[in-house]
């Protein structure tokens, strides 16, 4: 039975605001490990070392809340002891940006290299767009001939894998959101062999092919600077939510992932919850490792 982590971002539903006490439910429900993301850098490195040694949580990898922020969270995650350092998403707005942010990628990915860290890249739907295609509407996803170009993968992510250097950028694959972009992420982990060193553990009910890139920063903010969403946005971000469903009935046989992803060097397997799909998060993310124990 393989270890099984869980990305703290799951707590997100307005309710559960402390870090610290989020930190100890994760280690009160069994997960083995957490991948930290933005609040939780509010808590100074040396004392959340001690408090996951406490609790016997292995740190195992971040979310900068940026890609410019990640050089300054070395330390940070230097002093947890951590393998990997990672970016949750990047807006890839055209093909132009994909090349850019591939040097950037190996930019920083060789500075975390020089600190001991492999950099990450966590990918949405949006990666698995047609490089020349970004921002399109979306159809009916999923087809091989729709994501070659002269005979080449051209998809988002296909590019990125192959404009960076493998010895400091590799990836983790978000396998929910590969299957809801209609791919298989069996028949990636495979294709990309060593690249993959970390998979997110997320339940997606349904193909809803590669949406367009969901820019944050460019919404209009009210007086206290949170972001205003349209109706529109706020449909289908909810609609996307809504296809993270109980652990067990998506899309992707974790069983199998799990012995694709085993032989060709993934590391860590972490469960993501975006959505409560019981009305209780907590009681969701105990059902989800329970599944888990049983796949990974």
């Amino acid at each position: 039975m393989g270890k099984i982590n869980l990305q703290m971002y799951s707590f997100m539903d307005g309710a559960m605001n402390d870090s610290r006490e989020n930190f100890r439910r994760a280690a009160e429900m069994g997960y083995d490990g957490v991948e930290l993301f933005g609040p939780n850098f509010e808590i100074p490195a040396e004392e959340l070392r001690a408090l996951l040694e406490e609790l016997k949580l292995e740190p195992v990898s971040l979310h900068a809340p940026k890609t410019e922020i990640v050089e300054g969270l070395i330390p940070f995650a230097n002093t947890l002891g951590m393998k990997f350092i990672g970016i949750g998403m990047e807006v890839l707005k055209d093909e132009e940006s994909v090349h850019r942010f591939a040097k950037t990628l190996n930019r920083i990915g060789k500075v975390c290299a020089e600190k001991g860290l492999m950099l990450t890249y966590h990918n949405h739907t949006q990666e698995f767009a047609d490089c020349g295609r970004i921002g399109s509407v979306p159809g009916t996803a999923g087809s091989e001939a729709e994501s070659k170009s002269d005979g080449q993968a051209n998809r988002v992510i296909d590019v990125l894998m192959r404009e960076t250097d493998p010895e400091y950028v590799s990836f983790e694959l978000d396998a929910g959101w590969c299957a809801a972009a209609g791919f298989d992420p069996i028949a990636f982990v495979k294709q990309y062999s060593g690249r993959v060193k970390l998979i997110h553990i997320k339940e997606s009910s349904r193909v809803v092919g590669p949406q367009p890139p969901m820019d944050f920063g460019s919404l209009p903010r009210d007086e206290n600077g949170a972001p205003i969403f349209s109706d529109e946005l706020k449909k289908t971000m909810e609609e996307l939510d809504r296809i993270n469903c109980r652990a067990g009935e998506g899309l992707v046989d974790w069983k199998a992932l799990k012995e694709a992803a085993g032989q060709n060097g993934c590391q860590a397997y972490i469960v993501e919850r975006e959505y409560s799909v019981s009305g209780n998060r907590l009681n969701d993310l105990r059902a989800d490792l329970e599944y888990y124990r049983t796949q990974i």
